[in-house]
């Protein structure tokens, strides 16, 4: 792998923006480094691990099931035996 370097190009969020800006500032960190590092790290972790592994970073629903998530949310059903049996299972 060639070490020269190389430019890219992405459009980003102004909220990421706005957070890369303040992190590098705050650590003293260069952007061009931090974008690199961020790239290789994700790169290695999807090629490790299965995709089951990976949560989606959004979900989007349709309005409907937002409702019904939201209303779970508010007013939580009571947990099922089979939860309880769950969480009550110890590894000590």
């Amino acid at each position: 792998m060639s070490s020269d370097p190389s430019q890219i190009s992405a459009t980003i969020s102004a909220a990421t923006k706005e957070k890369l800006d303040r992190f590098t500032e705050s650590h003293g960190l260069k952007k061009n480094f931090v974008v690199e590092q961020a790239l290789l790290f994700f790169m290695e972790a999807r090629r490790e691990l299965p995709d089951e592994a990976l949560v989606p970073a959004r979900i989007v629903l349709q309005d409907e099931d937002f409702d019904r998530v939201v209303a779970m949310l508010a007013e939580p059903p009571a947990p099922t035996k089979a939860l309880r049996e769950l969480m009550s299972v110890r590894g000590d």
